[in-house]
């Protein structure tokens, strides 16, 4: 049977809902999200991004800032 000819049972957003739930399933939130991720080539540039975000800031910095973050926000 050609795909043209085939019937689709199930909704758009019915094939999107099982298709994340079989992706956790086999893989955990966080590497189902990491695949997903992979399939967009998103937009802009990162680098503008990374720069206009970030500016000069360190590793140990960002670091430092996302430590404070996380720990008022269990407050």
């Amino acid at each position: 049977m050609a795909l043209i000819d085939q019937r689709f049972d199930r909704s758009e957003q019915n094939v999107r809902d099982t298709g994340f739930v079989a992706l956790v399933q086999s893989l955990g939130y966080a590497d189902a999200v990491r695949f997903l991720t992979q399939l967009s080539s998103g937009q802009g540039d990162y680098l503008t991004w990374q720069e206009k975000t970030l500016g000069d800031i360190s590793v140990d910095e960002l670091y430092e800032q996302a430590r404070k973050h996380w720990e008022a926000r269990r407050e």
